[in-house]
């Protein structure tokens, strides 16, 4: 945290947190409008747990977590659902290729089973079309974390 300047602290807070409140606000406006809405917040599991080195980006995720409860809370009644994901360690192009993944498979060639094995982009991808469907009428306020039970992101 030392080594953090109040100018990348500024950026990550902006990038992360302002830019997500900016977007549920314009997003509310037209859905108060229209009796109805979904929004659905990407945070990380760093703003659940906290991420050595990461103060900006924990504090940032963190607070799109408290957006996501706060929204829901007080647009309820306009029938505006607001609910958050938080993907752990997920397996993106990226993360891919720093090769820091551990393998698929056991040393005995058995697949390793799926819920030790980080996320997938397409298992976050069909959580946030799970709450964008009917089949979420009902869920707001929510925080979703998705890692499976990866030892790493625990």
């Amino acid at each position: 945290p030392l080594e953090i300047s109040i100018k990348e602290w500024n950026h990550v807070i902006a990038l992360n947190l302002t830019g997500v409140f900016l977007g549920c606000i314009a997003a509310g406006k037209v859905m108060i409008e229209q009796k109805q809405g979904k929004i659905i917040n990407i945070a990380s599991t760093a703003g659940v747990k906290g991420d050595p080195g990461m103060i900006h980006y924990s504090v940032a995720k963190a607070g799109v977590i408290m957006v996501t409860n706060t929204l829901a809370a007080s647009w309820a009644e306009h029938n505006i659902n607001v609910n958050c994901i938080a993907p752990g360690l997920t397996a993106t192009e990226g993360v891919i290729k720093w090769g820091i993944l551990p393998p698929d498979k056991n040393e005995d060639g058995t697949p390793v089973p799926r819920l030790l094995r980080p996320p997938v982009p397409k298992n976050i991808a069909d959580l946030a079309l799970f709450l964008a469907s009917s089949a979420s009428d009902h869920i707001t306020g929510e925080l979703l974390i998705i890692r499976g039970h990866f030892p790493w992101d625990r």
